[in-house]
């Protein structure tokens, strides 16, 4: 039964809650709960933010008084910036260790035992590894607000950043890995040359092909335009592609060394005994110094096929290449590959299904269901409607009926149908493990689909003990 807010009033005091997260809170073990009439309204003008059903109450963490605007915003502001500040450290600590670490070993403590893979043999300008940091610093501040980007991006629910690999699995965690450093190569390459057209060249990229002669510091030396450029990439691709913290730390560290090395002036990919590339389908050190040199060829970032699809890869690169490469035994290089290979297969073999089963609460505590295994097919599974907050609000639904059915796990995920209890529509959907209590839901109807996140009432009810005292 609903409460009229001046009951509520008198009810709510120094030493009842006034708010906590429904999505957090399970309506079970006897905690009592008030329903208002006007929650969303009442919750803001108590506690300032809003729920998304109702406001429930309990004894103990009332909020002393009520966040003013001003103060509201200011709270937004200095989360904001201590995201900022954590992102600029990471990527701070990024480029000193990929750019500076890179200089210092090859370009410094390797120099003399390499100078037979040096590509010119001229010094680098006086003045030129200044600059290069000094612009680099700006270029860490534009990549910094991308990545505050895909943070805010994660807590609003528009990217997805799973925490435990085997929610999806090993062979996704290695296939996402490569999804990302593929789409990267092809952004870069096509990005790159279009930063190539005069107009924009003057403008975006001129400043880094003023390292005529590049060392690991041009890495990022970029103009503002151009750092924009390379930095809106990984936000975009996250919108679509689920991803592991460690395969984004795998992916940000890849790019840091391979762009690092691409500029360090010293060959050290290595060479078959005809003086061919062992890895002729990625871009060596050799091919993109022969940019800076002759800036309408080798436009690609990891990989040389799109300068050989587009007829970019300079004439002279495979002799320019030989001239310098290090020499190594095929066989040594071929074994070496296939130890990384069957390594790679026996991490990709460890994913298995979760067991999807327990009971779970959606947001804002609208459902509770029980998954189990269904009745015509135990190898699949179906969810049962166990409780509703408001019988109204699910009007084509009863406790009792199977709103998720026939759910079969493909290997990373069980999808089958989800059926609305609000609408009655029935969708095609998905449900992944995002965390040891939290589920991932993800309904489609053609082209368009929408994601929730549900509880464990378990975890819900370990919550509710930690805070209810």
């Amino acid at each position: 039964m609903a409460l009229p807010r001046r009951k509520i009033s008198k009810i709510i005091g120094s030493d009842i809650t006034c708010a906590i997260e429904v999505g957090f809170t399970p309506p079970v073990n006897g905690i009592a709960m008030l329903k208002l009439k006007n929650p969303r309204r009442f919750c803001k003008k108590r506690v300032g933010f809003q729920t998304q059903r109702a406001l429930i109450c309990f004894a103990g963490h009332c909020p002393p008084h009520v966040n003013s605007h001003s103060e509201q915003t200011m709270t937004q502001l200095a989360t904001l910036l201590s995201i900022y500040t954590d992102v600029f450290g990471g990527d701070l600590l990024r480029y000193i260790l990929g750019a500076g670490g890179t200089y210092l070993l090859i370009n410094v403590m390797l120099a003399r035992r390499l100078g037979a893979q040096k590509i010119r043999p001229s010094a680098v300008p006086q003045g030129q590894i200044l600059r290069e940091i000094l612009t680099s610093l700006r270029t860490v501040l534009i990549f910094t607000a991308a990545g505050t980007s895909i943070v805010l991006g994660a807590r609003a629910g528009v990217i997805t950043i799973y925490q435990d690999i085997a929610a999806f699995g090993w062979t996704y965690f290695a296939f996402s890995i490569a999804v990302l450093i593929t789409l990267h190569d092809a952004w870069f390459y096509w990005t790159h040359r279009a930063l190539h057209y005069p107009p924009l060249f003057r403008r975006f990229h001129r400043l880094h092909h003023k390292s005529h002669q590049p060392t690991p510091f041009t890495s990022y030396s970029f103009d503002v335009g151009e750092a924009v450029v390379n930095a809106v990439y990984l936000p975009l691709v996250l919108i679509i592609l689920p991803t592991h913290p460690v395969a984004l730390f795998i992916f940000v560290t890849h790019m840091m060394l391979r762009n690092a090395i691409g500029h360090c002036g010293i060959e050290i990919f290595p060479a078959n005994a005809k003086g061919k590339p062992v890895f002729g389908w990625l871009t060596s050190v050799t091919h993109h110094d022969m940019h800076h040199a002759h800036a309408r060829y080798n436009h690609g970032l990891y990989f040389s096929w799109w300068d050989r699809l587009m007829k970019t890869e300079h004439p002279r690169y495979l002799t320019e290449f030989a001239r310098v490469a290090p020499r190594l035994p095929v066989r040594i290089v071929k074994t070496a590959f296939l130890v990384i290979v069957v390594g790679v297969g026996m991490l990709a073999s460890q994913g298995h299904a979760f067991d999807l089963k327990g009971h779970y609460a959606s947001p804002g505590l609208g459902v509770i269901v029980a998954f189990e295994d269904c009745a015509s097919n135990e190898a699949m599974k179906c969810g049962r409607l166990v409780w509703v907050w408001n019988k109204d609000d699910t009007p084509h639904a009863q406790v009792g009926d199977m709103i998720l059915t026939e759910l079969v796990f493909d290997g990373t995920v069980w999808e089958g149908a989800l059926r609305d209890p609000e609408t009655g529509r029935t969708y095609r959907g998905s449900i992944r493990q995002s965390t040891n209590h939290q589920l991932t839901l993800k309904g489609c109807a053609g082209v368009f689909c929408a994601h929730q996140t549900w509880h464990s009432t378990q975890y819900l009810k370990t919550v509710l003990k930690r805070h209810g005292n």
